[in-house]
């Protein structure tokens, strides 16, 4: 993947739903106008693009080159949902497509949210923040190569215990620091490295991540969702989404089912 370009347009984002495409094989006739990277959010599939084959799912980053499509089918094992931001560049990021195993993913399913967000919104400003958020997720598949793996393993114990518990009841950063056998400072400092966020950063992103998933579902209301993610109360929680996702919890419900 070429690492210097300009993003020098972006043409649209869109959320796509698990019931969108029900059936198990899709095929795409069209040519691509517009590059296209493509974060999954479920499900999982095989992608036949071009002489490629691309294996999705939860938490890959697909990327699609614009021009000729001589093939472009989906073979679904599991439907999903995705979110797939269209775009230009004043150079060529790759002539073949190909797939991003993006590993522990939480804090790129926020940005593309997160941009996805600010896109239906159409908010004021909204355009520049969306570039800057492509930059900032195209940062982020960058830095994700770069950590050292010895680093990454030494916070695993506790990327688990919060994995294990996050819902279900409030993580003590003296937990973590002993699953790890590390001190509080280098468990924040690992953090930093490999996901750009404080441990409680992390958790709570972990929680907004589940609760665009409840809200996009529909059968929640915005209170019953935050009991479900472990906020201490429905205004605590509606001020952290509304920080993570630049929209309020009923907000992203009202945009998102506009988007469809």
């Amino acid at each position: 993947m070429e690492k210097n370009f300009i993003v020098t347009k972006i043409s649209h984002i869109i959320m796509v739903g698990e019931e969108e495409y029900p059936e198990k094989k899709t095929s795409f006739s069209h040519n691509l106008k517009h590059h296209e990277l493509i974060f999954a959010l479920s499900g999982r599939a095989s992608v036949f693009f071009n002489g490629e084959v691309l294996e999705t799912e939860k938490g890959t980053v697909r990327f699609l080159p614009a021009g000729a499509t001589e093939q472009y089918e989906v073979v679904r094992q599991e439907n999903g949902a995705c979110i797939d931001i269209f775009f230009d560049t004043d150079v060529p990021i790759s002539e073949k497509a190909f797939v991003l195993k993006v590993g522990q993913s939480e804090k790129l399913e926020s940005l593309f949210k997160k941009a996805f967000a600010l896109w239906a919104s159409k908010d004021e400003g909204y355009y520049f923040e969306c570039i800057s958020l492509l930059y900032r997720i195209f940062s982020e598949l960058q830095k994700q190569s770069y950590v050292p793996i010895e680093h990454a393993e030494k916070i695993t114990p506790a990327v688990g215990l919060i994995r294990e518990y996050f819902l279900t009841k409030e993580i003590r950063i003296s937990e973590l620091c002993d699953a790890c056998g590390i001190s509080e400072s280098y468990l924040k400092r690992l953090f930093r490295e490999k996901y750009g966020v404080s441990p409680k950063q992390y958790i709570i992103q972990l929680k907004i991540n589940h609760a665009c998933e409840l809200l996009r579902l529909g059968r929640y209301t915005v209170t019953q969702v935050a009991e479900l993610c472990n906020f201490s109360d429905v205004y605590f929680f509606s001020r952290q989404f509304k920080a993570y996702m630049g929209v309020t919890p009923t907000q992203f419900v009202q945009k998102y089912k506009s988007s469809k």
